[in-house]
Formats: C-alpha cells, sequence, structure tokens
C-alpha cells in the first residue's frame, strides 16, 4: 500500500490484479478532485493534465461523469516506447471527456532509469542549477550532433548583464568580437513590459534606444525577464537575446530585417531558454513545483492472483512467476504533454520555429526543469535521460531530422511529412499580431531550405506563402478543423490580406493537411507577390494559381447541406447516376466556433482589385462574409468543386470547393472574366475516375 495512493487506487495494486479489463474508478469529478486535492499520484496527475490540456475542467461535464481505468501488463520487457528504459505495462485513467496514461517501469533491470526522488524545492535552489549545467556542460563538450555556432555571427543587439541588478543594451557591431549568448523565448501576454523603441513624431512616441544603452534595472524589467537574466547568469552567461528590447518595436523596417534573422539569431544561441509555464511576461515559472505529481511512485504490488479477460470471458489464474516480488516506477506517461506540448509557452506560434532552430533548450515548467538538445532529452527526476514515451509525431520528426540544422538531411516524402506535421502545429498556435503569419515562420522556410536540394530554393520562389512547390497538387489537400479537444473553435480568414485563399495561411484556426493521395489535377502556373523582395519567406500582397482540372459546378445552393448539385449543360447519364448516389464531406474553411454556423468570405469587388495577371493589387479590398444559409440570396456568388486528389483503391476524390463572384448575375455557369477563390473542401466517396472523366478539364484561376 502506497501512503501517496488513495484508497480506490491502492486498490489497483491489490488482490487480484486485473488484467487488461475495465474497472471502475472514481464515480464522479469531485471524488476524483477530492482525492487529487489530498495529493493521491495518479488522480492528481489525471487532474493536472486535464486542466494542462483544457485549462479547466469542462463546466458542461456532468459531475457524475465516471471514470475507468485498465492495467496492461507484459511478461516481456518492452523498450520500443520507452527510449533505453525497459516496460512491463502500463496503466490507462479515463472518462467520456479526460484520459491519462501511466507507465509502470520495471526496477530490477540493470538499465532501469536513474530517477531523482528529491528535486530541489525551487529554481534558485543550488541543486536545480547544477542539475541544468551538467546538462549544458556535458552537451557543449560531448554532442557532436549539436554543433559548434558559427562564431562570426552576431545578433544585431544583445543584453549585456552586468550583475543580477543591472543590465544594458548593446549593439554588436560596434564589439569586436562574437559573444556566447542565451535566446530567451518567452510570451508576451496582456501585460505591459518595456519595449525598445524609436522616436515617432507623428505618434507622439519617445524614444528609449539611448537610455536603453545606458542601463536597465533589472527591479523595472517584467518577472519572466527576472527570471531569466537570474538563470543566464547562474549558468555563466553574461548576454542574452530578448526580442521585446533587442528589436525596435516601432519600426518596420527593423522587425522585418530582425524577423528575417531568426534562424540565425536561435541557431546560433549557446541556449534557448524558454519560460514556458509563463502565461504572460509578469508570471514566473516553477508557480506550482508540485512533487506529488511530478516525482514518479515506487510501487510494490501485493497481487495475489490474476484475473483474464479474454473477449467475453474472465479467468482467474494464479499469479505469474514474472509479477512475484516484482517493483515498478509508476511513471506519467503524459508528464511531457503536460509540461512541454500543452504549456502557454507551446501555444504561441513564434515558438514553433524558435524550437526547431536552436541547438540546446532549457524549459522552465510548472514544476521541473526539463532539457533538449540534438543528443538528449532529460528532466530533473530523469536527469540522464527521458524516457520517451508521450513524444507525439511532431517531437519525433523534428527531434531526429530537423533539430540536426544542417546535420541531417531530410528527403522526399519525409520532408512533406515533417511540413506536414509543422503547419498542423503551427496553425494551432496564436498570434499578438495576425499579421505576422507568415514572418514567424520565416526562420523555418529559411532552414528548410537551406537543408534540401535546389528545389527547394528561396530565391527561386519555390516557397509560396507557407507552401513548397514540390510539394503541390498535394499541399493544397488541407482543410480547416471546426472542433479541438478543447471545444468548438472559430476559424475565419482576417483583414487585412495574408495569403491567396488556396494557402493554409489564410485562414487563422486549426488545419490539416492530407497529401497521400495521387493527383487529380495539374498545376499550371503557380506565384506570389511579396510585399519586400528581400524577405523571401517574408508577408505577401497577392498570390495566384492556374489549375488544369475537373470543375464541376455551379453547384445549387442547397448543396451546403450536402443535397445535389446542378450544371447549364446536360449530363451523361452515367454521371448523373454516379452524382445522385454519391456521398460527400464538406470541411468549411470558415465557422464560428460557438454557434457552429459555416460561413464564406471572399475579396470584393474583383474587377478592379485583380490585375491583369490574376495578382491583387488592392489588398485592402472589403472583404464580405456570407452565412451558408444565406447563399441562395445572394445572385453573384456561385459555388464549385475541383478535384486535386484522388485514392485509386478506395474510389475517393478530395478537393477544393471555390467561389466565384460574377460580374453579371444573368449569365449562366461559368463566368470567363472572373477568377475564383477557395472556401472549403470536400471528399467524394464511392466515385469511379472513369465517370469523373466525363467533365472535361478546363483551365482555372484561383486567387
Amino acid at each position: 500500500m502506497s501512503t501517496r495512493l488513495c484508497a480506490v487506487c491502492n486498490g489497483i495494486f491489490t488482490g487480484l490484479l486485473v488484467d487488461a479489463g475495465f474497472m471502475p474508478h472514481h464515480q464522479s469529478l469531485a471524488s476524483l478532485r477530492r482525492s487529487a486535492e489530498e495529493g493521491c499520484y495518479i488522480c492528481s496527475s489525471v487532474v493536472a493534465q486535464a486542466m494542462a490540456q483544457y485549462n479547466v475542467f469542462n463546466e458542461d461535464d456532468d459531475d457524475d461523469d465516471a471514470f475507468s481505468w485498465s492495467l496492461y501488463m507484459s511478461p516481456q520487457e518492452n523498450s520500443r516506447d520507452c527510449g533505453p528504459y525497459p516496460k512491463h505495462g502500463f496503466l490507462a485513467i479515463w472518462s467520456e471527456h479526460y484520459h491519462s496514461e501511466f507507465n509502470l517501469i520495471s526496477t530490477a533491470s540493470p538499465d532501469a532509469p536513474i530517477c531523482s526522488v528529491n528535486p530541489g524545492a525551487s529554481l534558485t535552489d543550488q541543486a536545480v542549477m547544477e542539475t541544468a549545467r551538467s546538462w549544458l556542460e556535458d552537451c557543449l563538450q560531448n554532442h557532436e550532433s549539436c554543433g559548434p555556432v558559427d562564431p562570426a555571427f552576431n545578433p544585431t543587439r544583445l543584453i549585456y548583464i552586468h550583475d543580477e541588478s543591472s543590465v544594458q543594451l548593446i549593439e554588436t557591431k560596434k564589439e569586436a568580437k562574437s559573444h556566447a549568448y542565451v535566446a530567451f523565448s518567452h510570451c508576451w501576454g496582456k501585460s505591459e513590459a518595456l519595449k525598445l523603441l524609436q522616436d515617432d513624431l507623428d505618434k507622439g512616441t519617445r524614444g528609449n534606444i539611448e537610455e536603453l544603452r545606458s542601463l536597465i534595472q533589472v527591479q523595472s524589467l517584467p518577472t519572466s525577464y527576472r527570471e531569466a537574466i537570474s538563470v543566464s547568469l547562474a549558468l555563466g552567461f553574461r548576454y542574452i537575446w530578448i526580442d521585446s528590447l533587442c528589436i525596435i518595436q516601432n519600426s518596420h523596417n527593423d522587425w522585418a530585417k530582425e524577423a528575417a534573422m531568426m534562424e540565425d539569431v536561435y541557431a546560433n544561441s549557446s541556449l534557448n531558454l524558454c519560460a514556458s509555464a509563463a502565461a504572460d511576461s509578469s508570471e514566473a515559472s516553477f508557480q506550482r513545483r508540485d512533487r506529488g505529481i511530478f516525482v514518479p511512485l515506487d510501487i510494490e504490488p501485493q497481487w495475489t492472483g490474476i484475473l483474464h479477460h479474454d473477449d467475453q470471458e474472465r479467468k482467474l489464474g494464479p499469479l505469474p512467476s514474472y509479477l512475484h516480488r516484482i517493483k515498478f516506477k509508476l511513471v506519467n506517461a503524459s508528464m511531457y504533454n503536460s509540461e512541454i506540448t500543452n504549456s502557454p509557452l507551446n501555444l504561441r506560434a513564434w515558438v514553433v520555429q524558435e524550437r526547431v532552430l536552436s541547438r540546446r533548450h532549457l524549459f522552465m515548467t510548472c514544476n521541473q526543469l526539463w532539457w533538449e538538445c540534438h543528443d538528449m532529452f532529460a528532466c530533473e527526476v530523469f536527469p540522464e535521460v527521458f524516457p520517451h514515451f508521450g513524444y507525439g509525431e511532431w517531437e519525433r520528426v523534428q527531434y531526429y531530422a530537423l533539430n540536426g540544422h544542417g546535420h541531417h538531411s531530410v528527403y522526399g516524402r519525409d520532408m512533406e511529412r515533417l511540413w506536414e506535421h509543422l503547419v498542423k502545429r503551427y496553425s494551432r498556435c496564436n498570434l499578438t499580431y495576425l499579421y505576422d503569419k507568415l514572418p514567424a515562420l520565416s526562420g523555418l522556410a529559411q532552414a528548410f531550405s537551406i537543408i534540401q536540394s535546389q528545389d527547394f530554393s528561396l530565391d527561386k520562389n519555390h516557397y509560396l506563402a507557407g507552401i513548397w512547390r514540390p510539394h503541390l497538387p498535394q499541399a493544397l489537400g488541407w482543410y480547416t478543423k471546426s472542433n479541438e479537444k478543447s471545444g468548438q473553435v472559430r476559424r475565419y480568414r482576417p483583414h487585412p490580406y495574408r495569403a491567396p485563399s488556396w494557402s493554409w495561411v489564410s485562414v487563422e484556426g486549426p488545419v490539416e493537411v492530407n497529401g497521400f493521395l495521387e493527383p487529380a489535377c495539374r498545376v499550371v502556373d503557380v506565384k506570389v507577390v511579396l510585399e519586400d523582395e528581400q524577405y523571401k519567406a517574408g508577408t505577401v500582397k497577392g498570390g495566384i494559381l492556374h489549375l488544369e482540372s475537373h470543375l464541376i459546378g455551379p453547384l445549387t445552393h442547397g448543396w451546403s447541406r450536402l443535397g445535389g448539385f446542378t450544371t447549364t449543360t446536360p449530363l451523361d447519364s452515367r454521371l448523373r447516376e454516379a452524382f445522385d448516389t454519391l456521398q460527400f464531406e464538406t470541411y468549411w474553411d470558415e465557422g464560428d466556433g460557438d454557434s457552429r454556423d459555416h460561413f464564406i468570405s471572399y475579396l470584393d469587388p474583383l474587377p478592379h482589385t485583380v490585375s491583369e495577371d490574376g495578382i491583387l493589387k488592392d489588398t485592402s479590398a472589403v472583404r464580405k462574409r456570407v452565412l451558408l444559409e444565406d447563399l441562395a440570396k445572394q445572385g453573384r456568388i456561385r459555388l464549385f468543386m475541383v478535384p486535386l486528389m484522388f485514392d485509386r483503391y478506395s474510389e475517393e476524390f478530395e478537393g477544393s470547393i471555390l467561389c466565384q463572384i460574377v460580374n453579371n448575375p444573368e449569365v449562366e455557369g461559368v463566368d470567363q472574366d472572373a477568377v475564383f477563390q477557395r472556401v472549403g473542401y470536400f471528399r467524394m466517396l464511392k466515385l469511379e475516375k472513369k465517370v469523373l472523366d466525363l467533365i472535361p478539364k478546363r483551365t482555372i484561376a484561383i486567387i
């Protein structure tokens, strides 16, 4: 019996071992919460993960939401999901709304993990900093794949740390040498923090560049900045790069220049210090250092027999010999997700590239320090190496591929898959300024270009507003998610203009990409117009895609509710019969998360907005929105489907739903003079390709 477990959780490890069965746990949220408050390791971990992933327990959840548990044991040590550590089983706790897992790691093996059972009490604890220093020194001295930084590179500006009480802004071009520096990743939040500003007479802003060059009192800085400066000093660094203090915040030119240098700033930092737990610059990390949650639990089960669940049968038997007097470490398999993946910092869009580009990271999370570099992943409770369970697909791809930053190249489908995971992660992150969507991704685009072939050259315009030319047309197969684990999500195209409608960058909201299918169309031509030609991965002011494919429509407005469709010419009887029985799935790009209403938006008026070659020449054109249920009232809006990809085995076609704003509503069918804009995505199920081929292909322009 463990004193760190409640009676319900102790029952899992006493009496009969129930193998792979579904057994009752706490039968209400209130009961689970009480147990967590009383210090139960398992219940506290379940609550902590739910809080990290959903922020709070959903108020709509029934308090009678019953929890269950299942225990899966194996006679063979399984290390596939646990890095180098042997695993004998795992425990799952779940309800209708929440799910947590715990791994049972055998302590009998010589490969058993080294676990720190008494980590320091706070961030300033000497033992905590000693652990961080040992990780850093080991990496700098022994990790070849982490590589040396470019000795010739310096950020434009750095903060020089005199001591715990004062720092100073310096311009590195005036320095004769390069500096080892820390890059700081943090959430700005809503609190007002000190920023580097230049004089702006029009707006009445008084600059402070000379003032900050003179001296900055550390006490005047936000809490998270002070924490970062203290940790940097403790690790032996005298220089730190903080975006708000090293980029002139009210200078568009300086901001654009520095944004284009982000790849080098983070790639050449000696360490990326991450304030993971602070949602705001006014907050500190280690807000709650609950050892009861993050220190693994020693378990010595008192099982007397085993109850097998085999299909419909339940069999009682003696306890297998491999489970006699066995001892485990019970480890929260969601520790990584709770403390890093779902942390406030990880929801910030700029941090996605900061995370990938830096060679080594020190995460200050709500409970402990974590270390990540190309060669090692560790935390305070597993200071030598952290078991890799809990790593998601994005982390695996990042860890083994891009993190090499030039040491490991990624080719072909691996490259495409990596970018798709990046899009998925990045689209779920937040931006203080929505216009930063492409700049906050520019460092990663530059890194991808460097480690790839000439087909991914930024200079040859192979990067198209978040999409790579070699990945077309499959890269057009993206769609927005209206429902996430945290609930219904609003998706919309912001104003002002950010990207052409065929790019996922044009939409604010979570995106999925399905690029596995065969092409069903041909890209004739595609281009984007950059805001500034100096910055090949920067903001764009227009873009056009010329696509040859089948054009289905105009659709009746009832089709938006999965009804039929009509065209201006009679259909072949085989085609009409096929479409009468088709199943559709539709994913509208935009919708209101709360009301669950879908809508489309479009730029209007188009005749004077689009130049002869289709590039937007007036990105301030009005963006109009129309609810789907009101489309029938809009005589100028016509909907079409254009297949992009197909699966020959399942006979499934996927593609874009397009709208066309016609100049003359009296003209039936397709307006030959009007361009198209994307408004959604579709799947057509069980349609033979030879039937679709009955519709002639044509070349259309999408902006």
